[in-house]
C-alpha cells in the first residue's frame, strides 16, 4: 500500500460507516475497520468524512462566445475544481457551426484540455441543426467515448422538437443518453420582443425575459417525445417548481427522465437582479423564487432529481459590466469550487438531504449516468482512488478573495459555511491540502465513458 487514510467517516452513495482506506498507486486497494499497510504513509482523518471525488456534470471552461471566451480556461477551471473536491468534470465540445464535424468539434476540445486539465474530465457532444440526422458521425462520437448529446431548444442552435425526437431515437439505438436545456423558443423570444418594445431591457429585467413556464412547457415537450421514442432524457439546469414536477410525474409512470439542478437555483432568487450587481447574477434560465428553491430541494430529497451540477461558465466583472441590456450581458455564473462545500452545508446541515444523498446527487449518479461508474463515484476497491477528506467542523466564510475563479467574484459572497473541504486526491495523489494547490497543468486525464 502507498496510502491509508485512518479513521474517518467513509461516505458512500449506501451507508456512512467508520472504516480506513487503503491506496495502492491510483487505486483504491480495500476500505475496512483498522487496516493496516506496512511502509505506506498514514494520514490522520479521524473526524473527517472520506467521500468519493465529486463530479461536476455540467461545466463551461474556455468556451468562446461570439468575441467573448469565459474567463476560465481548462487550467484555471480544474484547479478551482480540485480546490473544492471536484476530481472529475464533464465540460462539452461544440461545433463551430454544423459544418464542422462532430468528431473534428470532439478532437479539438480534447486537444485544448490536454496540457492543461489539473483534474479528470469527460466531454458531452452538442449537436447542431442537421447533426442529428448522421448516424455514422454519432455513432464515431460514442465510440470516442462520450456517451451523451447536448441539444438546446431555444438560441441560435436550437433543434427543432421533430430533430430532436429524430436524435433519441438513434441515441436509444447507440445506448447514448439526450441531455436538453429546456426553454420554450417561442416563449422566450416573443417575452423578449415585449420587453424591447416597452423599453424595458435592463439586465433587471432578465428573469421576466425567460419566464418559468418557457421552461415548464419545453421540458413537458421533451419528456413527450423522449416517451415515443423510449429512450432516456435528461434535462440540465432545472429551475422552476413545474419543471421538477414534471420531471417527477414521469418518473413516476416508470419514464427514463433524470433531472439536474445547480446550487444558484437551490439558494438564490431573482432579488438578485434588483440590486447594483444584476449583471453578476445573469444565467439560463434566470433566478427563480423562493418557493421554486424550496421545490427544488424537496424533488432532490425525494430522488425525482439525481445530479446537482454547477454550469460554471465564468466571465469577469469587466465582462459583465460591458453588457448594456438582459439581451447582451455575458450570460452564466462560475460555481464548480463551491460545489460540494454548499450542498454540505445547505443540503446536509438543513435536513434536505443525508450524507449518501449527497454522495449519490453530487458524484455516483454523475458517473453512472455518463458512463464512468465504477471507475468514477465510487470507493470500491479497484476504482480510481479519487478521494475527498472533507472537514465538518470547518467554518469559512465565501468570498472572491478566498476562492479561485479568474471570473474574480462569487454569487455566494459572504455565505457561511460550516464544512469545507480539507484534502483532494486525484488517482491517489494529493492535488488540494489545507487552503494549497498542490497539482499541476496536464495530470487530468480523459476518461471514455462506457454505454
Amino acid at each position: 500500500m502507498d496510502l491509508l487514510l485512518k479513521g474517518g467517516w467513509v461516505v458512500t452513495a449506501e451507508r456512512v460507516e467508520q472504516a480506513d482506506v487503503a491506496i495502492k498507486g491510483e487505486k483504491i486497494a480495500a476500505v475496512g475497520a483498522d487496516l493496516t499497510a506496512e511502509g505506506a504513509v498514514v494520514r490522520d482523518v479521524t473526524g473527517k468524512y472520506i467521500m468519493p471525488g465529486a463530479i461536476d456534470a455540467h461545466v463551461h471552461y474556455q468556451m468562446p462566445i461570439g468575441e467573448l471566451m469565459t474567463a476560465d480556461d481548462w487550467f484555471t477551471g480544474t484547479r478551482l475544481a480540485a480546490c473544492g473536491g471536484v476530481t472529475t468534470v464533464i465540460d462539452y465540445a461544440e461545433p463551430a457551426s454544423p459544418a464542422e464535424s462532430l468528431t473534428a468539434s470532439l478532437n479539438k476540445r480534447l486537444d485544448e484540455a490536454r496540457e492543461q486539465a489539473c483534474v479528470d474530465y469527460g466531454l458531452h457532444q452538442v449537436v447542431l441543426p442537421g447533426q442529428e440526422e448522421d448516424e455514422a458521425e454519432l455513432k464515431a462520437v460514442v465510440d470516442k467515448g462520450v456517451t451523451s448529446f447536448k441539444v438546446f431548444t431555444t438560441y441560435a442552435q436550437r433543434l427543432s422538437l421533430a430533430a430532436i425526437g429524430r436524435l433519441l431515437k438513434i441515441a436509444r439505438r447507440l445506448g447514448a443518453l439526450v441531455t436538453v436545456h429546456c426553454e420554450d423558443h417561442e416563449i422566450v423570444t416573443a417575452k423578449r420582443e415585449e420587453l424591447i418594445a416597452a423599453g424595458r431591457t435592463d439586465p433587471a429585467y432578465h428573469a421576466l425575459s425567460r419566464p418559468a413556464t418557457a421552461e415548464v412547457k419545453a421540458i413537458q415537450d421533451v419528456i413527450a417525445l423522449a416517451g415515443e421514442a423510449g429512450a432516456p432524457v435528461y434535462i440540465v439546469h432545472v429551475s422552476t417548481m413545474g419543471g421538477a414536477e414534471a420531471i417527477a410525474a414521469a418518473r413516476s409512470k416508470g419514464q427514463q427522465v433524470y433531472g439536474e439542478t445547480c446550487p444558484h437555483y437551490l439558494l438564490l432568487t431573482g432579488d438578485k437582479y434588483a440590486g447594483p450587481d444584476s449583471r453578476l447574477y445573469l444565467m439560463c434560465p434566470p433566478l427563480r423564487t423562493a418557493a421554486d428553491n424550496e421545490s427544488l430541494w424537496r424533488h432532490l430529497a425525494a430522488g425525482a432529481l439525481q445530479v446537482v451540477a454547477t454550469d460554471h461558465c465564468s466571465y469577469s466583472r469587466e465582462q459583465k459590466a460591458a453588457g448594456t441590456a438582459f439581451y447582451n450581458t455575458p450570460s452564466g455564473v462560475p460555481g464548480t469550487e463551491t460545489l460540494l462545500p454548499l450542498l454540505y452545508s445547505f443540503g446536509v446541515r438543513n435536513g434536505w438531504l443525508t450524507l449518501p444523498q449527497l454522495v449519490r446527487v453530487l458524484s455516483t449518479n454523475p458517473a453512472r449516468l455518463f458512463g464512468l461508474y465504477p471507475r468514477k463515484g465510487s470507493l470500491r476497491p479497484g476504482s480510481d482512488a479519487d478521494v475527498v477528506i472533507f472537514d465538518p467542523r470547518r467554518q469559512i466564510t465565501l468570498t472572491a478573495a478566498n476562492l479561485h475563479s479568474a471570473a474574480g467574484y462569487t454569487v455566494f459572497e459572504g455565505f457561511n459555511l460550516l464544512g469545507y473541504p480539507e484534502a483532494t486526491y486525484l488517482r491517489g495523489r494529493l492535488i488540494y491540502d489545507h487552503g494549497r494547490f498542490l497539482g499541476q497543468a496536464g495530470q487530468g486525464r480523459f476518461i471514455p465513458g462506457r454505454v
